[in-house]
């Protein structure tokens, strides 16, 4: 495949995905498009049978899968996959992210998302609607999103987040603003190990953001041990880890932000050092300014346990320990 005819270059990570890895590569081959694409796969020293199977695709489809099988476990060594293995490969004018345990549903889905970004060259990315699937059959499956129609994503929105946003697995990208990583991609890649949420407000920084209220795609949540939709919300390390990241993450951001999105930016920061201020029981600082005005738009039960945890210390000390806080 020549560079100049490769229209998508979809990536996929892989880690102990053997239970996975096999329906995953399927969703991407059964895409029915007008043009070429490629799929750039790295297996990150998988200890299970994960690379033989990833190995049995790439001799079916020579021209289209092109794997990358590692010796050592880099995502381990604190090394990112995205920007050491797999942008220095990418030939497609497009890229789309989808992790080796996550699928996508729908065979027109890189179809649409090309046609529409071919449309409008303002636009820097296009994604969709997920199904969110738990694996350990906690929940039943659901949608991500609810929004009803097709629809621009703003800043205000993207600031809120990645998991409000829209899933990874939907994302189709300008190769082009997606390789040039940014000061704050290496911040939020180096203290939390994600890059969606840096992702997203670069590619909005650049562009606009079509958002298509069609589920073409699947997240897998719980899917192994090591998966970091596993236990988040109940594991305080990971949690506390995760919330200063992103903190840290925009601080690094508002020095690229034009005026129009600094206050949102600024306010952003403050919402998430409120959050680590009740992960770290520092609750008395959450009734200051200018954090008291983020605690008044909390429920009436948040701010009620705030003023008892507040005015009970040994309260205060029995919820931390009980919920593993401390």
């Amino acid at each position: 495949m020549q560079e100049s005819s490769c229209m998508v270059s979809i990536l996929c990570t892989a880690y102990n995905h053997s239970a996975y890895i096999a329906q995953t590569l399927e969703s991407f081959l059964m895409q029915e498009t007008s043009f070429p694409f490629e799929i750039l796969v790295s297996d990150d020293a998988s200890t299970d049978d994960t690379a033989d199977i990833i190995r049995r695709y790439e001799e079916q489809n020579p021209d289209v899968v092109r794997p990358v099988y590692l010796k050592e476990n880099l995502y381990s060594q604190g090394r990112n996959l995205y920007a050491e293995v797999l942008f220095p490969r990418v030939r497609g004018k497009y890229i789309c992210i989808c992790e080796g345990d996550d699928y996508w549903i729908d065979p027109t889905k890189l179809q649409r998302q090309v046609d529409f970004l071919e449309a409008h060259p303002d636009y820097s990315a296009c994604v969709h609607n997920t199904v969110l699937h738990y694996c350990d059959g906690s929940q039943p499956d659901r949608l991500l999103l609810h929004d009803g129609r097709d629809t621009d994503l703003g800043m205000e929105r993207v600031l809120s987040g990645a998991s409000r946003t829209y899933h990874t697995s939907s994302l189709m990208g300008r190769a082009y603003i997606l390789t040039d990583m940014q000061d704050f991609y290496h911040v939020a890649f180096r203290c939390g190990g994600f890059t969606d949420y840096p992702n997203n407000i670069w590619l909005l920084l650049n562009g606009k953001i079509r958002y298509l209220d069609r589920p073409m795609s699947v997240y897998r949540i719980n899917s192994n041990p090591s998966a970091w939709s596993s236990g988040v919300d109940s594991q305080y390390k990971k949690l506390r880890r995760f919330v200063y990241s992103q903190r840290e993450m925009l601080k690094a951001v508002l020095p690229h932000m034009p005026p129009e999105y600094r206050e949102m930016t600024e306010q952003a920061i403050l919402e998430r050092e409120f959050e680590l201020m009740y992960l770290e029981g520092r609750d008395r600082e959450q009734r200051r300014p200018p954090y008291d005005a983020i605690l008044k738009q909390q429920p009436l039960s948040y701010r009620a346990k705030n003023l008892v945890k507040c005015c009970f210390p040994a309260i205060q000390r029995w919820h931390r320990k009980r919920r593993g806080f401390d």
